[in-house]
C-alpha cells in the first residue's frame, strides 16, 4: 500500500488540535483561525481528490473534509446573503456570477465526498461502499457437516496472559511465549470443541465422525480413516519467509533462531500473527494418541513459507517422526517438498493456472488450520486465504488481482458483488477446499489491522478490552468463513483506535464485496454470468458447498438455528451463554 495507509488518524486530529490552540493562545482572531484552517484544508482535499476520487476515502481526507465542508458552507451562506441584499444590478449580476463559482467549487467538492457515502449503497458500483450487501438472518446455501451448518466457538479468557509479562522480540516469540499461553487451558478448549461439533462423547468418536463426514461426502462411501492414509494439516506461516535469517551457503534457515539480524526493530511494528504452537499441539496428540493415526502419515506446514522455529520445537519434542515440511531445505529436521509436475488448479478468469506442492497433491485428508485476522487487500484472511500458502510458486502475489483492494492502488478499486474472486477457484478445488476434512480457525489473539500486523486486543463483547481467547471449528466452509466475517467486520468498524501501530482504519474489513466470495461459494447462481469456476479443469462447475448468512447482531450473535427460523447456520458456543440457542 502506499504511505498513506500509514498514517494515523488519532496524529492528524491531535495536530490540527495543537495548531487551533497555538493561534488561539497567541490571541489570533477565532474568525482568522477558521479561515486559515478552511483554506488549507480546502486546498489540500481538493489537490488529492479532484485527480483522483476514490482518496476520498482515505482517512487524511476525511479528518479534513469536517474543515473544509465548514468552511464552504459559510462562503455560499454568505455569497447568497449578500445576493440577496444587493439592488444594484451591476453588483447583483456580479455577486451572481461569484455565487455561481462558488456553487460549482461546491458541486466538485460534493462529487469528491460522495464516494464515501454515495456508493455505499449503490449495488451498480459498489467499489467503495460498506458490506455486506445482505442483512442479517437471510440464509442460502447448502449446508454441510454432521450438524449442517454448525460452527463452534470456544471462548476461554483464561488461554492467555492479559498482560505480557514475557517478551522476547529478539526470537519474535512474544504472543507465542509459554509463558503467555496457558497449554493446559488451549488443549481444554480444542477438545471441547471438537466434542461439541460431533456431538460424541469421546474424541476418538469425534474424528471418527469427522472422517466418516468427509468420506460420505467426497467418496460417497460412509468409511473413517484407514491407517497408513496421508493428513496435512496446513498452518499459517505466511509472513516467515521475510524476516527469518537466511543460510546462504545451505539455502535454508538458521533454525531455531528465527529472526535476520537487523529485523527485530522491523518486527516492533509488523509482528505478524500466526499459527501458534498449542493448538496444533493438542490436534496431534488427539490424533496419533487417541486415533491411532501414525506420526509419519501427518505432515505439517505451510507449503510456501518455513515452520517458525518455536513451533517446531514444541510439535517436534513431542512427536519428532511427524513431517514437518520445508520446500527449500531438509535442514533442522525439515522434510523438502516440492512442486508438482503439472498444473493441477486452473482459475476461472483465464489469466493463469498454478501448481501445488507434492503435499498438497498426495493428501488423503486435508486440516485446514488458520488464524483469524483483517487482510489489507483481501479485507479478511481465514481459511479461503490461506490456501494461497499451496501455491506453488515463492509467493503469491499474482492471485491478489480479485481482491477488493489494488495494493498499488492503496484503495478498494474492486469493490462490489458479482464478480471474479479467485477464493471461489480455490475453496472449489478438489485438492484444496474440497478435499479439507475440518476447518480451524485460531483466535487467541486476533490479528491487527492487516495480515502483517501482530495481534492486538479486541473490544466487542465478549473480548472487552482483552485478547480474544477463542477457537473457531466446523465442517461447513462457507458457514466457518461467514462467522468470522461478522467477528471481524464488528471489531473493525471504526469505532475503535487499537494501537498505536494497528490503526483500525487501514483495515478493508468492512469494503463492500469482502464476502462476495462467500455468496459465490454459497450460491452458484451468485456467480458472474461470465465466469465458469473449474478449478479441476474437469468440463464441470460445483454447486453450494456450505450455507452463508449473517448473525442478527453483534450482541445475540444468533443465525437462522439459533433462532429457530430458518436452515442456515447454527453457532454454538462454549460456555454456552455467549449465544443464545432457542432450541
Amino acid at each position: 500500500m502506499k504511505n498513506h495507509n500509514r498514517f494515523n488518524v488519532s496524529d492528524l486530529k491531535g495536530k490540527l488540535g495543537k495548531i487551533r490552540d497555538w493561534m488561539t493562545d497567541h490571541n489570533m482572531p477565532p474568525k482568522l483561525v477558521f479561515f486559515l484552517l478552511g483554506i488549507i484544508s480546502t486546498i489540500w482535499f481538493l489537490i488529492r481528490v479532484i485527480p483522483k476520487p476514490s482518496r476520498a476515502t482515505y482517512p487524511c481526507m476525511r479528518v479534513a473534509a469536517p474543515f473544509m465542508s465548514g468552511f464552504v458552507t459559510y462562503l455560499l451562506a454568505v455569497a447568497g446573503f449578500t445576493a440577496l441584499s444587493r439592488k444594484i444590478k451591476s453588483r447583483f449580476l456580479n455577486v451572481r456570477y461569484f455565487a455561481a463559482a462558488l456553487l460549482t467549487f461546491g458541486a466538485i467538492v460534493v462529487m469528491a465526498i460522495s464516494p464515501i457515502r454515495d456508493l455505499m449503497t449503490s449495488d451498480q458500483t459498489g467499489t467503495f461502499g460498506v458490506g455486506p450487501d445482505d442483512g442479517p438472518n437471510q440464509p442460502f446455501g447448502n449446508p454441510t457437516g454432521i450438524f449442517p451448518g454448525r460452527v463452534v466457538w470456544v471462548w476461554n479468557p483464561d488461554a492467555t496472559n492479559e498482560k505480557f509479562e514475557h517478551n522476547d522480540f529478539a526470537k519474535y516469540d512474544w504472543f507465542v511465549n509459554k509463558e503467555n499461553i496457558n497449554e493446559q487451558v488451549v488443549g481444554k478448549m480444542f477438545r471441547d470443541g471438537i466434542l461439541k461439533l460431533t456431538g460424541k462423547n469421546s474424541v476418538a468418536n469425534a474424528w471418527d465422525a469427522v472422517f466418516h463426514n468427509f468420506n460420505t461426502k467426497k467418496l460417497n462411501n460412509n468409511k473413517g480413516y484407514t491407517k497408513g492414509e496421508m493428513i496435512f494439516v496446513k498452518i499459517n506461516q505466511g509472513q516467515s519467509r521475510w524476516v527469518l535469517e537466511q543460510d546462504d551457503k545451505n539455502k535454508g534457515y538458521y533454525i531455531p533462531r528465527t529472526v535476520a539480524p537487523g529485523s527485530e526493530r522491523r518486527l516492533r511494528s509488523f509482528i505478524p500473527t500466526e499459527t501458534s504452537p498449542y493448538f496444533v499441539l493438542e490436534l496431534l496428540r488427539e490424533l496419533v494418541n487417541e486415533c491411532g493415526v501414525n506420526q509419519e502419515d501427518i505432515w505439517i506446514g505451510d507449503p510456501m513459507c518455513p515452520i517458525w522455529g518455536h513451533n517446531y520445537e514444541v510439535w517436534a519434542k513431542e512427536f519428532p517422526k511427524v513431517k514437518y515440511i520445508d520446500r527449500i531445505s531438509d535442514m533442522h529436521g525439515r522434510t523438502l517438498i516440492k512442486y508438482s509436475e503439472n498444473p493441477l488448479v486452473f482459475y476461472a478468469d483465464k489469466v493463469d493456472t498454478d501448481k501445488l506442492y507434492d503435499v498438497v497433491e498426495k493428501a488423503d485428508y486435508l486440516i485446514n488450520m488458520t488464524v483469524m485476522k483483517p487482510h489489507g487487500a483481501a479485507g479478511i484472511s481465514l481459511t479461503a486465504k490461506s490456501h494461497f500458502g499451496n501455491i506453488g510458486r515463492p509467493t503469491a502475489g499474482h492471485l491478489h488481482r480479485s481482491h477488493i483492494a489494488n495494493r498499488r492502488e492503496g484503495s478498494p478499486s474492486n469493490g462490489g458483488y458479482g464478480k471474479y474472486r479467485v477464493f471461489v477457484d480455490l475453496m472449489g478445488s478438489k485438492y484444496l477446499g474440497q478435499n479439507t476434512c475440518i476447518w480451524i480457525v485460531e483466535a487467541l489473539f486476533g490479528g491487527g489491522s492487516s495480515e502483517i500486523m501482530g495481534p492486538v486486543k479486541y473490544f466487542m463483547p465478549p473480548f472487552n478490552n482483552d485478547w480474544c481467547n477463542s477457537l473457531f471449528l466446523s465442517l461447513d466452509p462457507v458457514a466457518i468463513e461467514s462467522v468470522g466475517y461478522d467477528f471481524l467486520r464488528t471489531e473493525w468498524d471504526g469505532t475503535h483506535t487499537h494501537d498505536a501501530v494497528n490503526n483500525d482504519w487501514e483495515s478493508m474489513v468492512n469494503t463492500k464485496g469482502v464476502d462476495d466470495y462467500i455468496h459465490q461459494v454459497a450460491d452458484p447462481s451468485k456467480r458472474p454470468a461470465d465466469i465458469f469456476y473449474d478449478p479441476d479443469n474437469s468440463g464441470k462447475t460445483f454447486g453450494s458447498l456450505g450455507v452463508h448468512e449473517h448473525w442478527n447482531n453483534a450482541t445475540d450473535k444468533q443465525y437462522s438455528r439459533n433462532l429457530g427460523t430458518g436452515k442456515g447456520i447454527e453457532l454454538v458456543s462454549i460456555p454456552d451463554n455467549l449465544v443464545k440457542n432457542v432450541n
